[in-house]
C-alpha cells in the first residue's frame, strides 16, 4: 500500500517532498544545536544556513534514489509477469494456468458448479514450421493466443501448455455455450491468414472438451484427462473441429 501511494505521487513530487522534509529537519536541527552550544546567530542566519545545503543536495541525491526505487518496482512487475505469462503468446504459462484453475476449484463458493475444460492443438503445426520457418510458426502461435484471449476473456482462463498445445478453463458454463465457443474459435482461426512472403498461411485447430462438475471427485487432472481423450478422438475423425466428453464426476 505504501509503495502504491508513493507511485501515485510520481518521481518529481516525491523528490520535492523529500527535499521539503530535509529542509525542515535541517532548520530544526540547526536551531537546536545553536541553542545547546550557545552559538550567537540570528534566526534568519539559522534558516538560511539550514536551508541552502539541503535544497542543493537533497534533490540531487533523492532524484537518483527515487529513480532507483521506480526501476526496481518496474523490474519486480516485469519478473512477476514473466512468472505467469507465456512470453510468445501472452497467455498464462502452464504452471500459472494450473494454479488459477485449481484456485477456482478449491473455492467453496464454486462448489457443485459446472465447468468446461478445453485442450486445443494446432493441426499439422510441424508442417508450418518445416515449410515456412519458425518465425512464421511463432506468428501463428501469437495469433492463436490473441484469438483465445479475445473469445474467452476473464473469468475464463487461457494458458499455453507447451508447443502448439493450449488449454482454456471455462467456469460455470453449459455444454451448448462451450460448443458455441469451440466453433467460434475454430472459425476465427480458419479466417486468420498469416502473410508469409507472397503466400497466406492458414491454420486449423482440433479441440477436446470435457464437461465437469466441481465436487469431491473433480480435479484439473481429471478434467484434462477427458478433454485429452476427446481431442484424440477428434483428431482421429478428421481434425479442424471439436469433440465433447463428459467426465464421470
Amino acid at each position: 500500500m505504501t509503495r502504491q501511494r508513493l507511485q501515485v505521487l510520481g518521481r518529481a513530487r516525491l523528490v520535492a517532498l523529500i527535499t521539503l522534509v530535509a529542509v525542515i529537519l535541517a532548520i530544526i536541527g540547526n536551531v537546536v544545536i545553536s541553542k545547546v552550544f550557545g552559538f550567537q546567530t540570528t534566526w534568519f542566519e539559522d534558516v538560511v544556513r539550514a536551508t541552502l545545503i539541503p535544497m542543493y543536495l537533497a534533490p540531487l541525491l533523492s532524484w537518483h534514489l527515487v529513480g532507483g526505487f521506480y526501476k526496481l518496482d518496474r523490474l519486480e512487475k516485469k519478473m512477476s509477469r514473466l512468472a505467469k505469462i507465456d512470453g510468445l503468446t501472452s497467455v498464462y504459462n502452464r504452471r500459472y494456468f494450473y494454479q488459477k484453475t485449481s484456485d477456482w476449484l478449491l473455492d467453496e463458493s464454486n462448489w457443485n458448479k459446472k465447468y468446461a475444460f478445453f485442450v486445443l492443438d494446432l493441426d499439422f503445426f510441424k508442417r508450418v514450421n518445416d515449410r515456412y520457418g519458425h518465425l512464421c510458426g511463432d506468428r501463428v502461435l501469437e495469433e492463436f493466443g490473441a484469438i483465445l484471449q479475445r473469445l474467452a476473456p476473464s473469468p475464463n482462463v487461457v494458458g499455453r501448455l507447451g508447443g502448439e498445445e493450449f488449454a482454456v478453463f471455462l467456469p460455470d458454463i453449459s455444454q451448448k455455450e462451450a460448443e458455441n465457443l469451440a466453433e467460434q474459435i475454430c472459425q476465427a482461426l480458419r479466417d486468420s491468414l498469416i502473410e508469409q512472403e507472397e503466400e497466406k498461411v492458414s491454420s486449423t485447430v482440433s479441440i477436446g472438451i470435457s464437461m465437469n462438475r466441481n465436487n469431491d471427485q473433480s480435479s484439473i487432472e481429471h478434467a484434462f484427462k477427458y478433454a485429452d481423450l476427446a481431442l484424440y478422438d477428434r483428431k482421429k475423425s478428421g481434425r479442424d473441429g471439436y469433440r465433447v466428453y463428459f467426465s464421470d464426476t
